[in-house]
Formats: C-alpha cells, structure tokens, sequence
C-alpha cells in the first residue's frame, strides 16, 4: 500500500484546553485522525490512522478516495478569468474607486480576508495602530482610520453570509 503515505496531512496545535499537544488529521479520508506531544509524533501516528481506515475501507467495500498530488506555487500562474453579475462589478468598481486603489488589488484583499477569515475558523481579529510621526498629517491619519474601519466593516458583511 504505497499510495497510503501519499494523502495530504493537516497538523493542528491544540489549546491546553483541548488537551494540548498537535492533531494530525487527513481532509480526504473522513475521522481518519491522530494526535501526538509533538508535531513529529502526532505524524507518526496518523500514518497507522491512515492504514486502518483504509485496511476497514477495504474490508466494507468501501471506495478509498485517490490522495492529491502536491502542487507548488509554480503549478499556479497567479491568473484567474473571473465572471461576475453586472450589479457586483459596479459595486466592486465603486468600492476600489473610493479606497484609491485598482479593482484588481481590491479583490485580492477581500479575498485574502476571506481566506484568513475561513482559515481562522471565522476567528479574526483585527488590531491596528496608526503610527504618528511628522511625516504624517491629520488628514492622512484620518484616512487610514476610514479605510481600516470601511475594510472591517467589508469583512464582517462577507462573515454574516
């Protein structure tokens, strides 16, 4: 069982609450789950996890999900054709507009956001201080206060859906 070794692998570091320690889980095969002291252990272990639920998979007659191959970054051009209602576009358009910056780098902070906000389990904080020097104005103060807030107020609208 070669391809056993091959599934992706997901580390957690648990909170003391949780019981500490790491959890090594397997996104393509459902509860297959093990935990460790340590990041290396909780590994090891998963890897017998993942031979008995394939080993109980096969004795059900059950499919075993083919693993993912791994791709890096260079798999990836970084390039996306993206379709969009006519009303969203305009919303966008207007919201980069008014945050003075293109509609491209607009949409790749919100979705930044959201990927932080899913990958923080829906679990973001947001901390900012506006550091004054000289340099820095009032108005300009002002500003980067609007459009932290404004960016904040865009997150907690993608999280109410």
């Amino acid at each position: 069982m070669a391809n056993e070794l091959n599934y992706k692998i997901e580390l957690v570091k648990l909170s003391e609450k949780d019981g500490g320690g790491y959890l090594a889980y397997v996104p393509k095969l459902p509860g297959c789950m093990s935990d460790g002291e340590t990041p290396e252990e909780a590994l090891k272990n998963v890897q017998d996890a993942i031979k008995c639920w394939v080993e109980t998979a096969k004795e059900l007659n059950r499919a075993i999900p083919e693993f993912d191959e791994y791709k890096d970054e260079n798999d990836y051009s970084g390039k996306i054709l993206l379709r969009m209602p006519k009303t969203m576009h305009k919303i966008l358009s207007e919201m980069a507009e008014k945050e003075e910056i293109s509609l491209n780098n607009l949409i790749q902070n919100l979705l930044s956001f959201a990927i932080g906000y899913k990958k923080g389990e829906k679990n973001v904080n947001i901390n900012y201080n506006v550091v004054v020097t000289s340099k820095i104005n009032k108005k300009s103060k002002d500003k980067w206060h609007e459009r932290i807030n404004s960016n904040i107020d865009i997150i907690e609208k993608l999280a109410m859906r």
